[in-house]
Parts: structure tokens; sequence; C-alpha cells
């Protein structure tokens, strides 16, 4: 009979105290696994969403300011040295493989004029995109109507309730009515207030010829950043950072509570399984002194000890792995409304299982030493 052999016939005729000990190593790695793999899923599923939908990067014209100020007072500056995006800024973009880019959405934004149904003069918000492009960047738009061909528009869900407009309208623009074909569905955005059409009929209306506005998705928006401010000196380029900060901060605030409490089970692992296997040593003092008097070596018990808890600690960590990538799949659409998939992460498993074995190793070593200490004589004599 071997060491293991021992060491697997004391686990059994103790099957209350092997089953505590398992179960503490099942709960500290399951809630780990459980904690880490929800911030994982929500990392993952936050950049998922800044990948694949909506802009991070945004470019602008460049203009110098300057601030006024009088009597020590400061008073509304002025823009000046107002530069431009040229038509020609989309190809340098479409010709850098390094901004490693998933969509691009150039805009022209201007002003028009107009007679309202009140006979007021109202000012309206003209947007003209390409709207096969911006639909694939913002997919959270919808359309009641159809895209607008050349002198055609569209009208957002807010205008068309203020100025009681509806499909088959039409809306007088700098004096000349253009045939309302669609109306946008409430974003709760500046869009529900806009006027949408394609480019040619927005150059026509606003008389500008560049780009207002040029919407870029990258997979890495910061390295974006970077690369666009020396390829269009003349233009001002920002990553959005607020649209998502709420989310990233939240993301970062669990994570961090995550670690925490990961720390913190494994520090009361250690101290359960202590207290546990020394006061199991205790009890087995009579066990340990016959093992010495027929022969066995301190370096012997040391061992059979050592495989003890290596195999609970072992097995008790393969279980709390599993449960723990399970149980995110069923808590994270009642708490988060997210959904997580199940995946088996090999370097995950290794780090928790492993931990589980060196939490169980490192919690024995001082009892063990202990026992193998004991005096025979002492031991046998309690018989």
């Amino acid at each position: 009979m071997t060491l293991t052999d021992i060491a697997i016939q004391n686990l059994r005729r103790r099957k209350g105290k092997t089953f505590f000990l398992m179960l503490t190593f099942i709960l500290v790695v399951g809630i780990t696994v459980t904690l880490n793999s929800l911030a994982k899923g929500m990392r993952d599923d936050l950049q998922k969403s800044l990948t694949h939908y909506g802009a991070n990067v945004v470019i602008t014209p460049k203009s110098e300011h300057f601030t006024l100020s009088y009597g020590g007072l400061s008073v509304p500056g002025v823009n000046y040295e107002i530069k431009h995006l040229d038509y020609d800024s989309l190809a340098k973009l479409n010709n850098t493989p390094a901004l490693m880019l998933n969509g691009i959405a150039p805009k022209i934004i201007g002003s028009a004029t107009g007679d309202s149904v009140t006979g007021e003069i109202n000012r309206y918000l003209i947007i003209g995109v390409d709207f096969p492009t911006e639909l694939k960047m913002k997919p959270w738009w919808s359309i009641n109507g159809q895209l607008p061909s050349e002198q055609e528009i569209i009208i957002g869900s807010y205008l068309a309730q203020t100025e009681n407009l509806a499909m088959g309208n039409a809306l007088e623009l700098n004096q000349k009515s253009y045939p309302i074909v669609g109306i946008m569905q409430e974003t709760g955005g500046s869009e529900d207030s806009g006027v949408f059409t394609n480019f040619n009929t927005a150059r026509s209306i606003t008389g500008i010829d560049s780009w207002s506005m040029i919407e870029l998705n990258t997979a890495q928006p910061t390295k974006a950043v970077t690369l666009l401010s020396e390829l269009l000196p003349e233009a001002k380029v920002s990553e959005i950072s607020q649209l998502v900060q709420g989310a990233k901060e939240s993301v970062d605030r669990f994570s961090s509570f995550s670690l925490i409490t990961s720390i913190l089970l494994g520090i009361i692992g250690v101290l359960i399984v202590f207290v546990t296997t020394l006061g199991n040593i205790n009890d087995r003092a009579t066990e340990i002194g016959i093992f010495r008097a027929i022969g066995f070596r301190r370096q012997h018990i040391f061992s059979i000890l050592i495989r003890e808890i290596s195999l609970v600690s072992l097995c008790g960590g393969v279980l709390g792995y599993f449960i723990g990538i399970l149980t995110p799949t069923l808590l994270a659409p009642i708490a988060f409304q997210k959904t997580v998939s199940f995946e088996f992460h090999p370097f995950i498993a290794l780090t928790a299982i492993s931990a589980s074995v060196i939490i169980g190793v490192a919690s024995i070593l001082i009892p063990a030493r202990r026992a193998v200490q004991l005096d025979p004589l002492e031991a046998l004599s309690a018989i």
C-alpha cells in the first residue's frame, strides 16, 4: 500500500470532515470564479458594444478660440481661423489600415430657416448623412417611411409632433419646399429635432461644402486618436468617453469588488482549513503514534497529510470552478440583465484550481509540522 492509498483511506474514514473541507474549497473557488466570470462578461460586453456599435472617435474642424476679459469679468469669446474638413479627408482615413476602422460616417451639419405652422420663422437643424453607413453605425435608429432621395427629407419625432407634420407633408427650408418621406422614431437625443437628408440636398440647403463632422468606429480608439492627430492636422480629434464612462466605471468597480472579495475569501479559506486540520490532527494523535511505532518516519507522516489535503483541495477546486462558470449563466440575466455564455477558460481554470491547492497546502503546513513532532510514546499512552 502506497502513501497515497493510505491518504485516500484516511479521507474515506472521516467522511464528515472530508466533506466539510471540500465544501469550503468549493465555496471559496466557486464564488471567486463566479464574481470574476461576471466581471469578465461585463467587460467583454462593453468592449463588444464599443467595437461593433456606435462611434467612439469624432473628427471635427479645428478652430482657435479667443477668450475676452474686461474689468476682471470674462465675456464670451470668438472663434477665429476656423479650418475645414475637405472631402479628401475620407480618402486619407480609408487608406490608413493602422486605424483599424469598423465604420466611418461623415456628416454635413448646418441650419436653415423656414415658416412654421404658426407663421413664425423657425431655424431648423439640417443633417446630411449617408444613410446606409449611418444606420450601420447607429442600429438604434428606426425610421418610419423610406429613405430620402434627392430633394427629400426625414424629420425627427419631436419636430414632427411640435410642427404637426406627417409623411406626405412638405417642410419649407430657405424658401423652398421639401417633401417629408419618413419620420425617425424617438431616440432621446438631438436627432428628435433634426431634419435628415442626403449629402447633395444638405449642401444645397445649407451651402456648406465640407464635412462638418466625421464619426469613426475603431477597435483601438486611443491609438486612433494619436494617429489621426498627425494624419489630419487641420482637425480636432476626440475620443468619445463620456457616453460609456458610467458603464465603464460600473464595470471597473465591480471588477475591483470581485478582486477584493476573492482575496478575502482566500484568507477566510486558509483560516477555516487551518483550524479544521489543526483540530483534526489533535484528534489523530493516537493514529500518528501508531504509524511512528510501526516504522513510519516523520517525512512519511508529513507526506500523508499533504496528500490528503491536496486531494481534497484539488477535487474542491475542480468542482468549485465548474460551479463558478455555470452560475453566471443563470445569475447574469436576473441580476444584470446580461447574458453570459458558458465558456471554458483553461487559464482561469488552472489558476483557480492551483490557488485552491496552494491554499490547502499552505493551511496545513503548521499543523502537519506539529503532527510530525509528536512523541510516539506520548501518543500511544492514550490508548
